[in-house]
């Protein structure tokens, strides 16, 4: 065979090898780095898994191929492939601020997935100092860790007991999110998404879950976008 043929025949070979490699496979998808931050419902009580909606919210991520997530935290429970988180049960807004310093110093987050309050209302704390207290502790996270993504849930609005606290409370946590985090509406959870007055079960957790990829995905793209790395 002359060798100008032959040349020929394994240019081709190695055009058609090429041709079939997969470029998409050549970048993995980022990791960004998620603090889920509350009190118990953050914890995960009242669900089968005891993971909560950090379960729901891991699979619809892993769903798609955009990013990753590494959930952090000093706290592990669950059935879920990352158990880390910073659920604290009973805790106040106080007790979080306390702690959450040296939390975000070790872990470093992208975003702090933020639902805390409901237990200062519980204990008779009033809505707007209670408000007040979320505002301190929203200005901490950021000191501490600046360029952090903040994702706030506002508390269940079906609270029993609670629900003219928890408008108060939410309503002037959605004045201060303007540019400052993004702020999301907890679902209104029936009697059947609940355990009881105050924790959802599977299916409320669920449509926690849901409403935070909603968020965490928008929030995420944006930051893609932006080219902000992880």
């Amino acid at each position: 065979m002359p060798l100008r043929r032959l040349a020929w025949l394994l240019l081709a070979a190695l055009l058609a090898v090429t041709a079939c490699t997969p470029t998409a496979a050549a970048a993995a998808p980022p990791i960004v780095r998620v603090m889920p931050l509350g009190d118990s419902i953050t914890a995960g009580l009242g669900s089968t898994t005891g993971a909560g909606y950090r379960l729901p919210l891991w699979t619809r991520i892993a769903a798609q191929s955009r990013y990753r997530v590494d959930y952090v935290g000093s706290q592990q429970a669950g059935t879920v492939p990352d158990p880390d988180h910073e659920g604290h049960r009973g805790w106040k807004i106080a007790q979080i601020r306390a702690e959450v310093d040296a939390w975000l110093t070790s872990t470093h987050p992208t975003y702090v997935i933020l639902h805390i309050g409901i237990n200062d209302l519980a204990w008779g704390a009033n809505p707007q100092q209670a408000a007040d207290q979320l505002v301190g502790l929203v200005d901490q996270i950021q000191a501490r860790q600046p360029g952090v993504i903040i994702i706030l849930m506002g508390l269940i609005p079906t609270s029993a007991g609670l629900q003219t606290q928890v408008a108060a409370y939410n309503a002037r946590a959605r004045t201060i999110a303007r540019q400052r985090f993004y702020y999301v509406d907890a679902p209104a959870l029936t009697p059947g998404e609940m355990v009881d007055e105050l924790h959802p079960n599977d299916g409320g957790y669920q449509r926690i879950g849901d409403v935070l990829y909603t968020a965490l995905n928008r929030a995420e793209i944006s930051r893609q976008r932006a080219g902000t790395s992880p």
